[in-house]
């Protein structure tokens, strides 16, 4: 039977307007392969919602964001990965974890514009 482990990050939570929030707490993802995230937004007077997954190798140690590189002409650049919503929906992403220690995930307006009144519910599942 393969191994898997879930939680809850945080339960419905109005949103932060400029500033990237943690999501909950690390999750040590020692033993498992693959990660995802679920969350829920509802928007509300805000333009979007930012999400970021974060990897450390030690907890509370230097958080290194997801992102994708690309080759071009020799040179290998990098894009920080964000994660936008900005309509009120379920969502869900998956994570390659294999390797990484530790992962948190943070959470913050796409535009500082408005008040934020939308909210976000988190989970996770963890597979082998």
């Amino acid at each position: 039977m393969p191994l898997t482990a879930a939680g809850i990050l945080q339960a419905a939570t109005v949103i932060s307007k400029t500033t990237q929030t943690l999501i909950g707490a690390e999750i040590a993802c020692g033993g498992y392969s693959f990660l995802s995230l679920f969350f829920t937004y509802t928007k509300g007077d805000e333009t979007g919602l930012l999400v970021q997954a974060h990897f450390m190798q030690t907890t509370g140690g230097t958080a290194h964001q997801d992102q994708s590189w690309t080759a071009a002409a020799g040179t290998k650049s990098f894009t920080a990965n964000e994660y936008t919503a900005t309509a009120t929906g379920n969502h869900y992403v998956t994570f390659d974890i294999r390797g990484h220690a530790f992962i948190k995930f943070t959470q913050g307006g796409s535009n500082n514009d408005g008040t934020p009144t939308g909210t976000l519910a988190a989970s996770y599942i963890m597979t082998e």
